[in-house]
């Protein structure tokens, strides 16, 4: 199999704050045999995503920031979800590390004093073409604000201190459910075990 697709026709359906296209793709299946005309939608083409895990060692504390999410509302679920910092690299000829220090600064109102790339991954490739650049940020946590926000964005957004203790305690009993902020924490406590055990 050479992995082999047609694009027969891309179709700009949606933009607005997000943007969707519907595509009709002919692929190859893993037996040779074609699929003939398949209709998908995709969201994306607006950028990538930074994010950051923002983390204190001397205090032994990250900051998440809390927000109303529609996604969640829409699922009936509490619409107040705990995140990490994130937001779109949507700036011309911005570099991810300045997009993420933007990101702290209007989140959770100080900047990263390091930034450690993590990783870089697709949220949902079945349905979005969005790719997530995750960091981990070390901060001061008594530089951060209570509440911040771009209001002209609609944001209203309060900053939460955890320990790393209740921030596990958050992992394992699933409270932690979202994908960003999950792939966050576990793949800080991978790096930092000592501080967990």
């Amino acid at each position: 199999m050479q992995y082999q697709y047609t694009v027969l026709e891309e179709e700009s359906v949606y933009s607005g704050f997000f943007h969707v296209s519907r595509y009709a793709v002919d692929i190859e299946y893993y037996d040779g045999s074609r699929s003939g005309t398949l209709i998908r939608e995709c969201l994306g083409k607006k950028g990538r995503v930074v994010a950051a895990l923002p983390y204190d060692l001397a205090r032994k504390e990250f900051v998440l920031v809390e927000q109303f999410r529609i996604g969640a509302m829409a699922a009936g679920d509490q619409p107040w979800q705990k995140e990490v910092v994130a937001g779109f690299m949507d700036k011309a000829g911005e570099s991810p590390e300045t997009a993420m220090q933007r990101e702290l600064a209007e989140e959770i109102g100080t900047t990263a004093q390091d930034l450690e790339f993590v990783y870089e991954y697709y949220g949902s490739p079945g349905g979005s073409a969005g790719r997530t650049l995750l960091y981990f940020a070390r901060i001061d946590v008594d530089e951060t604000a209570a509440y911040t926000g771009l209001r002209a964005e609609g944001e209203d957004i309060r900053v939460v201190r955890l320990s790393f203790a209740e921030a596990y305690v958050l992992l394992q009993s699933g409270q932690a459910d979202n994908s960003t902020l999950l792939i966050a924490l576990q793949a800080f406590v991978l790096k930092y075990s000592q501080y967990f055990m």
